[in-house]
């Protein structure tokens, strides 16, 4: 009677929570997989919630940080210059909890907890942590988001590539011959439009504009189409000596007003890179 009881439970909630999540995601324009995917990461996180379930896997763990952290951070470039060590992820989530109102019981706490730990390991760099900090500071900008679509931007130098301990991303990326972009996408409702970030983007130098090479390279898409990172790049040789800064111009994204991210030029790192 007992499992007959806890079977009849989890078919209510998968019905409860499928048929309006399928709605959902049909209505969306996404694929029948990624409604199916969908439906079922909802009903496991459900099921965890309310002890149904004791375990998620690490693909259900990485949904549940996504929803709970995407919805209320930048994203994934925003989380990694965080570079704290283990210990030092519980104190942020019990202050996202405590502080923030990211709404999640104490199992979902120490699942994410864990995730944040195993995913974002303090880099392998040669550099102290305090040079690696000061680097991710000169390079990163931000706006607050408008039409709820908010953008983190990484202006990625080998300087940079290497301080997060990723120097083999220099040659991926053709830094020596780009000038490279790593642009994070986030909206706390809905889902993200496919936006044509090289068609949006320009930049801007000594008052002249420059489009962006043809094609972007996504990096990375979370599971509920709400945050997206892509790289961007222009040709090296649009900048020149007299350049005295250059401004990332992204058009069309969810406003009708530009945004612009400025770099003074020269980027003068810290010493003892």
């Amino acid at each position: 009677m007992k499992l007959f009881k806890k079977i009849s439970i989890v078919f209510l909630i998968a019905t409860s929570i499928s048929i309006p999540a399928i709605l959902f995601a049909i209505s969306e324009g996404s694929g029948i997989k990624d409604d199916i995917d969908y439906v079922y990461s909802l009903t496991k996180l459900f099921m965890f919630k309310h002890s149904i379930i004791k375990n998620l896997s690490e693909k259900e763990a990485r949904v549940l940080y996504q929803q709970k952290c995407y919805r209320k951070c930048h994203g994934d470039e925003v989380i990694k210059m965080v570079l704290l060590p283990p210990a030092g992820w519980i104190e942020v989530v019990d202050r996202m909890r405590a502080e923030k109102g990211v709404e999640m019981t104490s199992k979902e706490a120490d699942v994410i907890t864990n995730y944040l730990k195993e995913t974002y390991p303090v880099p392998q760099s040669n550099l102290p942590y305090r040079i690696v900090k000061q680097i991710q500071r000169l390079l990163w900008r931000n706006d607050m988001g408008y039409g709820d679509v908010y953008a983190d931007i990484t202006y990625t130098t080998s300087e940079y590539l290497k301080s997060i301990g990723a120097p083999d991303l220099i040659k991926k990326y053709d830094v020596e011959n780009n000038i490279v972009f790593i642009i994070s996408l986030n909206v706390h409702d809905g889902r993200l439009e496919n936006y044509p970030l090289d068609e949006l983007s320009y930049l801007r130098v000594n008052n002249k504009e420059y489009p962006a090479n043809k094609g972007w390279e996504l990096r990375f898409e979370a599971w509920d189409k709400h945050h997206r990172e892509g790289i961007v790049k222009f040709k090296k040789e649009i900048l020149d000596d007299k350049a005295e800064y250059f401004e990332l111009i992204i058009r069309n994204l969810a406003t009708k007003d530009d945004r612009i991210f400025r770099w003074d030029l020269p980027i003068v790192y810290p010493e003892g890179i």
